[in-house]
């Protein structure tokens, strides 16, 4: 099973908006190599689903 999904098939997998992803993480709520990764060399996002689950897991109320 993957652990790591590109940003838009997250939002796929999820129903979620970008726009709502890209909030949590300007707002400090998704860090970053915990909850999404950036490669240098990728101009998308990735989303780490592990990372994710623990945080909604975990009692976020803001998710979804």
């Amino acid at each position: 099973m993957l652990r790591v999904v590109p940003l838009t098939q997250y939002c796929v997998m999820s129903g979620e908006n970008e726009n709502a992803v890209k909030r949590r993480i300007e707002r400090g709520h998704w860090v970053l190599g915990v909850h999404y990764h950036k490669n240098k060399n990728v101009r998308e996002r990735a989303i780490d689903l592990e990372g994710v689950e623990k945080w909604w897991r975990e009692g976020s109320l803001e998710f979804m």
